[in-house]
């Protein structure tokens, strides 16, 4: 029963007055409900108390308050339910009754008890609200909108008690008592549109069209200036088959104001309803190309457009013509330009042609994002780096909180190898990271620092990269190979570097690389039976790479494809290049995977000779000469003095 603790103190005093009220015997009849709902009768009260019934009472009541307040709620409860067995009478006693059984989970009788109290003291706005609460909650809809009339006689500046009971009423299809509750609410707050209009449409639903009419021209009639209220009553006669007197009044509002959107849309639909198909459409396009309508107003009738458009066999060119004007009458609306490149892409037009779409886009609106991304997209698949640095460069200036932009910007100096650039980039990236950060983007930042720092040789802060790399996410894998692979060639920590190393192995299996780094650090510990068991894996891989290419050598002397199936190809071409933004780096980083490693046979060598195996580690040295110009002399004098010899 804890939440008692945070009545207590401010209901002392009402507890208190309410006791004085209750010792004094009055008791005030419920007040009058609405002409269209019926009364709710009091219960049977019992018979009024004596003065000395009165004061044993007051003391008990303000003894449980006590006991409340002091946090000692069983013997609170049990004074409160003292208090009751006096005076049954007591309608603030029956309210905190039904707290305490309410915590209780004893819902039925705190409902009781609740009720009680509201019918007692039925102009006490707690227990009514309380008590109205509880049926809307076990939909109880009848019982719930009796109590809030009350609420609403209680208190006649209500408004909020008012907007409950005109639901109450709607479910019930109750439009009299909708239409009491909707003139209260006039009453409060004054005549303003929206009680009109909410008026109007509850006459349409009772089926009094005439009450209905008179009130939307009763609207019209107060803003005699305002032609939108006119151009509502045509579109209210519209709804009602009367369209002479509609155009009637839609006619005069185009000569009084004929820029006016909304006056326009009507006329539209007057046009489109009677069959005047060639006018609608002049319609349309006096909305769409007119500089003063709005960008909602232009939008409806742009979809209305290419509605149109699809339903009479899909013209782009009608359609994106349309675009064009639009945007030479209104050359900074960002939301048709917008419009327009979505249209190119739902109708899937040439990429190029979208590409000159979203770059006007961005020249009017060059903070839009999703814009960037998708232009950024098309050069990504391109591998047009130049491109994608000028992109994402920008997007860095106008989006200064998008990572995304930072992360491809560095991914394409990265792969220029223009080292310096891409870790210049990345640290401005991670000067942006806050707690709303993708731990995913920052984590590769890092990842990609500490590869560029261990290039550049600043070790020390390659591996503290690395750390922040793994703080974020501790299962990146490219970074957990990297770092452990790194601290083995220097023969630090290699108890972590093998902790590290053996996630990746136990993540992919059958990746080479992780494979090698494991073996290696095995090998570094002196664990050369182990290090040749995760080597071998690796090395059937690399092998079997060896042979693919040797395959591919050999297929070069085939006959050349016809034309046929080089145009078959280029089409498999273009469908590739639909790929997802978020598979680009694994489309150009991972070709390297289809050479075979000289790295991992140079190991496999080293592993092997350390095995006693001399003869396939020459064998194995041997094959990694053959692939690579990186090591040759260490390799070639490991070959020559059949032994192995460590540089490191």
């Amino acid at each position: 029963m804890t939440r008692f603790a945070r009545w207590t103190k401010t209901i002392v005093a009402a507890a208190v007055m309410a006791v004085v009220a209750v010792s004094c015997g009055s008791v005030k009849n419920p007040v009058r409900q609405p002409s269209t709902q019926a009364n709710t009768s009091n219960p049977v009260l019992f018979s009024p108390l004596s003065t000395e019934d009165s004061l044993r009472y007051n003391y008990f009541f303000l003894e449980a308050i006590r006991e409340q307040n002091a946090g000692h709620y069983d013997a609170a409860f049990d004074l409160l339910r003292h208090s009751l067995e006096i005076n049954p009478n007591a309608a603030e006693a029956w309210y905190y009754m039904s707290m305490y059984q309410s915590e209780m989970n004893q819902d039925s009788l705190a409902m009781k008890s609740l009720e009680k109290a509201s019918a007692i003291n039925p102009d006490n706005d707690t227990y009514q609200e309380r008590l109205g609460r509880y049926f809307l909650s076990n939909q109880e809809f009848d019982k719930a909108k009796k109590v809030y009339e009350r609420l609403a006689n209680n208190n006649r500046s209500r408004s909020d008690v008012l907007q409950i009971l005109l639901q109450l009423y709607q479910q019930d299809k109750d439009y009299d008592g909708m239409l009491w509750a909707i003139n209260r609410l006039e009453e409060i707050e004054g005549q303003r549109e929206e009680i009109t209009l909410s008026k109007m449409r509850i006459y349409e639903m009772k089926g009094d069209k005439k009450s209905a009419w008179k009130t939307l021209k009763s609207l019209s009639d107060e803003h005699p200036s305002d032609v939108n209220y006119r151009v509502m009553m045509g579109n209210w006669l519209m709804q009602n088959e009367r369209q002479k007197e509609a155009f009637k009044i839609f006619s005069d509002a185009l000569q009084e104001e004929p820029e006016n959107a909304y006056v326009q849309s009507s006329m539209y639909d007057y046009y489109r309803s009677s069959g005047q198909d060639s006018l609608a459409r002049q319609m349309m396009r006096s909305i769409i190309l007119s500089p003063r309508a709005s960008t909602e107003s232009k939008s409806v009738m742009m979809r209305q457009a290419i509605q149109e458009n699809e339903e009479a066999g899909g013209d782009s060119t009608a359609i994106l013509q349309l675009f064009d004007e639009m945007l030479v009458v209104n050359p900074k609306d960002s939301d048709m330009a917008e419009m327009k490149v979505a249209y190119m892409s739902l109708k899937q037009m040439p990429p190029d042609s979208i590409n000159v779409a979203i770059e006007k886009l961005l020249a009017i609106s060059p903070e839009n994002v999703g814009a960037r991304t998708q232009l950024l997209g098309t050069y990504l698949r391109k591998m047009d780096w130049d491109a994608v640095i000028g992109i994402c460069h920008d997007g860095t200036l106008y989006n200064p909180d998008e990572m995304v932009f930072y992360y491809y910007e560095g991914l394409a100096y990265y792969q220029q190898d223009k080292r310096d650039e891409a870790l210049e980039t990345f640290q401005r990236g991670v000067s942006q990271i806050n707690s709303e950060s993708n731990a995913e983007i920052v984590a590769d930042f890092y990842y990609f620092m500490g590869d560029i720092l261990h290039q550049k040789e600043r070790e020390r802060e390659a591996f503290a990269a690395y750390d922040s790399c793994l703080q974020w996410k501790p299962d990146h894998i490219s970074c957990l190979n990297n770092y452990a692979y790194f601290l083995a060639v220097r023969g630090e920590d290699l108890e972590r570097a093998e902790q590290m190393s053996f996630k990746t192995v136990k993540e992919e299996p059958e990746n080479t690389n992780n494979l090698d780094t494991y073996a290696w650090i095995l090998f570094r510990q002196d664990r050369f039976a182990e290090a040749k068991i995760y080597i071998d894996q690796a090395l059937k891989i690399e092998l079997a790479k060896i042979d693919s290419v040797a395959v591919d050598t050999v297929s070069a002397d085939e006959p050349q494809q016809t034309e046929e199936q080089q145009a078959d190809d280029s089409l498999a071409t273009e469908e590739d290049e639909t790929l997802e933004v978020d598979s680009i780096e694994a489309d150009t980083l991972d070709a390297a995977d289809l050479v075979p490693s000289a790295v991992v046979l140079e190991h496999a060598g080293d592993i092997y000779y350390k095995t006693g195996n001399v003869e396939r580690a020459l064998e194995l040295w041997a094959l990694a000469l053959e692939i690579t110009d990186d090591r040759f002399d260490i390799i070639e004098e490991k070959i020559r003095k059949k032994k192995y010899i460590e540089d490191n």
